[in-house]
C-alpha cells in the first residue's frame, strides 16, 4: 500500500484541521476579538514587542474585520463538525446518544476468534484485565503468557467449519456460560496477482476471514437479542474502502466484512428488535503482526507506517469499554477514505494508481 493511505504530511494537516475546526479552540478567541477588542490589542502590543519589525506590523493591525469574518465561519463549521459527529454516534447506536445500560464487565463473557497471536491477542489481554472472561477460538495454541491467566479460556476451533464452531460455541457455554462479547477478528492475508491466486487459498481466506462470521454470530447471538444485550466487533480493514492490487482476496473479504457489519447492524435493530446489541465495525491500516510478516518489506518500501497490534487492540477495548456501537478507522487521519466511493473517478484512481504502484513492486 503507498504512502498516500499512512503519510506523517497527512496526519499534521488532519491534526491542524481538527484544531482550526474545534469551537473550544477558536469560539474563546473570537468571543475575545468582538467583546474585548482593546484588550487583545493590549496584549498583542506586547507580543509585538518581542518580535521582528515585519512580525509587529502585522499583529498591529488585529483584531480586523477579516479575521473575525474567518473566525465565525470555523466556529460555524466546528459546530456543526461537533453536531454531526453526535448524530453519527447516534445512527451506530439505534439513534440513542447515551451509552447502553447492564454492563458490568466482572459478569461479561466475551468469545474471541484468532485470540493466539496478533491483534486478537492483545484484545484478548486487555479484555481480561477488565475483568471479562474470554473464550478464545484459534488453532494456534494459547500463548504462554495467557496460559496462566484464570480469565482466559482457550478453545481449538476451526472457523471455516461451522461444526468446529458449533462444538466450541457449546463448549464454552457449558464451562463459562453466554457470551455477551463477540470479537470476530480472525485473519489471513497472502499477495498474489489474481491470475496466479489457487483455488485452496482463496476458499481458505473466505472462509477465515468472512464466512466464519456467519457461523460465530448464529452461534453467539441470538442469546444476545433474547436478553436485549451485546455487542459484536468486526474486524475489517482500511482495505474494505481501498482494494488492494495482489490482495483482491483479501480486499474482497474485507469489503465484504463491511456488508455483513452493516446488515447485522440493520438486522438486529429492525428484524429482531434488539436496539441495545451493539455492532462496531473497524478498518485498521496495516499493522505489525504474523499476517504481514511475507510481505512487511515491500510495505515498508512503500512507504507505509505500520500500525502496532497494542493500537488497535487499545481503541478496540475501549470502544467496548464506551458501551456504544460504532465505525473505527485507525488511523483516524485516514477517516475520508472511508467515502472514496463518492469522489470523483479521477481522484479515485489517483488514489487506487498509487496504492498499486507500491503493491506491485517486488
Amino acid at each position: 500500500m503507498a504512502s498516500v493511505l499512512s503519510s506523517p504530511v497527512v496526519d499534521t494537516i488532519v491534526s491542524a484541521a481538527r484544531l482550526v475546526l474545534s469551537p473550544l479552540f477558536t469560539g474563546p478567541i473570537l468571543l475575545s476579538l468582538t467583546y474585548r477588542p482593546d484588550t487583545v490589542r493590549h496584549v498583542l502590543g506586547i507580543v509585538a514587542e518581542h518580535l521582528p519589525q515585519w512580525a509587529a506590523a502585522s499583529l498591529s493591525s488585529l483584531p480586523h474585520p477579516p479575521a473575525i469574518t474567518v473566525l465565525r465561519v470555523l466556529v460555524a463549521l466546528g459546530l456543526l463538525r461537533t453536531a454531526n459527529r453526535a448524530l453519527n454516534t447516534m445512527a451506530h447506536n439505534s439513534w440513542r446518544l447515551t451509552a447502553a445500560p447492564g454492563w458490568d464487565w466482572p459478569n461479561e463473557i466475551a468469545v474471541v476468534t484468532g485470540g493466539s497471536s496478533g491483534i486478537g491477542k492483545g484484545i484478548v489481554e486487555r479484555l481480561a484485565a477488565l475483568g471479562v472472561r474470554v473464550a478464545v477460538l484459534d488453532i494456534q495454541d494459547l500463548p504462554k503468557d495467557l496460559q496462566g491467566n484464570a480469565r482466559v479460556r482457550f478453545f481449538r476451533c476451526d472457523v471455516t467449519s461451522s461444526e468446529s464452531v458449533a462444538a466450541a460455541a457449546d463448549a464454552v457455554r457449558r464451562e463459562l456460560g453466554h457470551a455477551s462479547i463477540l470479537v470476530n477478528n480472525a485473519g489471513i492475508a497472502r499477495t498474489a496477482p489474481i491470475l496466479q491466486a489457487d483455488e485452496a487459498f482463496l476458499r481458505r481466506i473466505l472462509g477465515v476471514n468472512l464466512m466464519s462470521m456467519w457461523f460465530t454470530t448464529q452461534q453467539f447471538v441470538p442469546h444476545m437479542v433474547q436478553r436485549g444485550k451485546g455487542h459484536v466487533v468486526t474486524l475489517a480493514s482500511i482495505a474494505s474502502f481501498v482494494a488492494l492490487a495482489t490482495a483482491a482476496d483479501y480486499s474482497a473479504t474485507k469489503a465484504g466484512a463491511l456488508a455483513f457489519h452493516e446488515a447485522l447492524a440493520s438486522e438486529l435493530k429492525h428484524q429482531h428488535k434488539a436496539p441495545h446489541v451493539l455492532t462496531t465495525v473497524v478498518h485498521p491500516n496495516f499493522v505489525r503482526t504474523p499476517l504481514v510478516q511475507s510481505f512487511e518489506g515491500r510495505l515498508q518500501r512503500a512507504g507505509v507506517r505500520m500500525l502496532t497490534s497494542d493500537r488497535v487492540a487499545d481503541e478496540v477495548v475501549a470502544q467496548i469499554k464506551s458501551r456504544r456501537g460504532g465505525q473505527l478507522v485507525i488511523p483516524s487521519s485516514a477517516t475520508g477514505l472511508s467515502g472514496i466511493r463518492g469522489w470523483p473517478t479521477w481522484l479515485q484512481e489517483f488514489v487506487r494508481d498509487r496504492v498499486a504502484s507500491g503493491a506491485v513492486k517486488p
